[in-house]
């Protein structure tokens, strides 16, 4: 593994992170997050313990302890877990500096989450399996395990192109570094986020984060699961956080969404645990 600082998402969020809730003002967590939540019900959820991987500025679980959610959060970038312990002051929620893909052992969740972008940097089978069986060590037997990646057609039709926004003074330009011809199942794609800031108006700093992600096919998503120990429950397919469609389309959906339960017991040379 890379050390931090040679790490892309280290580097990526570290240098985002003064600017992240403002290029992320327009999405509606608590909604989509109770969406979320309805979903891992009716898969048989109980219990109220979260663990929420790649957390970011806190977006992730505010709403869930909103919801009556006991939570500890993580995210590899110190810059983004600053800010989240500071949306979180006082509510007793647990936030700290990990890497997904060596994930301490950190207690045994009745739900972990990894969503929006947390497991779409691991750019390997190896990294993506590593990422589930730190989940799986943390997960209690029967807890459940929902993420998800994005689509092929994601990669292609929005990762690849060119974008600009812009949100309380800071103007974000998103170039994507490939085009949609370059992009398959399983390739690497990279963009670049190009952000444009001003303290006082006049004067301007522009900063510039990349983005490198893996596009994860499901087949290989639901092996690695499987070999980490859970069963999947299903792989839904995301438009928006008001369209959860019940099953996961590649080259339809925006998102695939995965909902999946941790095994009474260990697979492979890991340790039996019983419930």
């Amino acid at each position: 593994m890379a050390t931090q600082i040679e790490d892309p998402t280290f580097a990526a969020y570290e240098l985002l992170a003064p600017f992240y809730d403002r290029y992320t003002h327009d999405y509606d967590h608590a909604h989509w997050l109770a969406n979320i939540e309805a979903i891992a019900r009716e898969h048989g959820l109980t219990g109220r313990r979260l663990l929420d991987i790649g957390c970011g500025t806190g977006k992730s679980f505010m709403p869930m302890l909103a919801r009556g959610y006991e939570v500890t959060a993580c995210d590899i970038s110190p810059g983004m877990v600053s800010r989240a312990r500071q949306a979180a002051e006082g509510t007793g929620a647990d936030v700290l500096v990990a890497d997904a893909r060596e994930l301490p052992d950190l207690g045994r969740y009745d739900l972990a989450m990894a969503l929006d972008d947390a497991l779409n940097y691991t750019l390997s089978d190896e990294e993506l399996g590593a990422a589930f069986d730190g989940v799986a060590r943390n997960v209690r037997p029967g807890g459940l395990f929902v993420f998800d990646l994005n689509s092929l057609y994601t990669y292609r039709h929005f990762f690849a192109r060119d974008m600009a926004t812009e949100s309380d003074g800071a103007f974000f330009c998103w170039r994507g570094e490939e085009s949609a011809a370059e992009i398959f199942p399983g390739s690497v794609s990279s963009s670049v986020i190009e952000v444009f800031a001003t303290a006082d108006g006049t004067s301007w700093e522009r900063y510039s984060s990349r983005h490198v992600q893996r596009h994860h096919p499901p087949a290989t998503v639901e092996r690695l699961l499987a070999d980490a120990g859970f069963e999947l429950l299903s792989r839904r397919g995301q438009m928006t956080g008001d369209q959860i469609d019940p099953v996961g389309d590649d080259e339809l959906h925006v998102k695939l969404l995965y909902f999946a339960r941790r095994g009474a017991t260990d697979l492979g040379n890991r340790t039996i645990e019983r419930g």
